[in-house]
């Protein structure tokens, strides 16, 4: 049979324990091959995951994390933790607005969609790269968690950046880019969701602001996620494929100009 990674033939093929992919006695090992449950291998205390802050995310290993939440227990945890100070911080901001229609009720429902679309957005990340094969999970971030709590006072620049999903191997550049580019996707749906709603359901102006600010919050957050510099989702776009990250960022930017024009 032929070797999977170098296409000799072998009489006496491997079978990776892991994989499961055919190869020779060079590259029988999960390490010769770029095997894509390589993490399987580690210890769970060294399984390597990548950090967010830094600007390898989503492609270079890091064995450890010196950082108080380290060992905080389950991903379980960590998405309790960012997903209630991304709630507070949208209630926050909302209770600030001047927008008059905005109700104590309509004020919670915005703060949960905000949540909620942050969550999405995540968790667009983790199961895309799951369904690839790598290991993946939320993580916070200590720089990112102090930004979004400090967010929750008063002031006018609010940050929300509790934490990223990070994930473990190698991926390509082309992986790389899909796993990066399934956040935003996920807020370009929810837009063209709750502008639908808009031009559907809106029984008062009350629901009417509520839907075409939850469009906008996701449109926003579709486009900046776009912009293609430094470590978010763009840039990885940008660098797999220039014709899809210009095609995704144009049709974020359509939902932001149209969002624009229904408010």
């Amino acid at each position: 049979m032929h070797c999977s990674e170098c296409d000799i033939y072998d009489d006496l093929p491997f079978t990776c324990y892991y994989c499961k992919l055919t190869l020779c006695s060079l590259h029988h090992l999960p390490e010769n091959h770029n095997c894509s449950q390589l993490y399987r291998t580690h210890k769970p205390s060294d399984m390597p995951y990548i950090d967010k802050s830094e600007s390898n995310f989503y492609k270079k290993p890091i064995i450890s994390v010196n950082s108080r939440f380290s060992n905080f227990s389950s991903e379980f945890k960590h998405l309790v933790v960012g997903m209630t100070l991304v709630l507070l911080v949208g209630i926050s901001f909302f209770l600030g607005s001047s927008n008059t229609v905005y109700t104590s009720w309509s004020v919670l429902i915005l703060g949960i969609i905000l949540m909620s679309s942050f969550l999405l957005h995540e968790m667009s990340h983790k199961f895309y790269a799951l369904n690839k094969g790598y290991h993946a999970e939320f993580r916070l971030n200590n720089m990112g968690l102090f930004f979004t709590f400090i967010s929750i006072f008063p002031i006018p620049l609010k940050i929300i950046a509790p934490g990223a999903v990070t994930i473990s191997g190698f991926p390509s550049p082309k992986i790389l880019g899909k796993i990066a580019l399934a956040g935003p996707v996920s807020n370009i749906f929810l837009c063209s969701v709750f502008i639908f709603l808009y031009n559907t359901f809106a029984m008062s102006d009350e629901w009417m602001s509520v839907y075409s600010t939850s469009a906008y919050i996701n449109g926003f957050l579709a486009t900046f996620n776009l912009l293609p510099f430094g470590i978010i989702d763009g840039k990885k776009v940008f660098n797999w494929n220039k014709a899809i990250w210009m095609l995704f960022f144009s049709i974020s930017i359509l939902f932001l100009l149209s969002i624009s024009y229904i408010e």
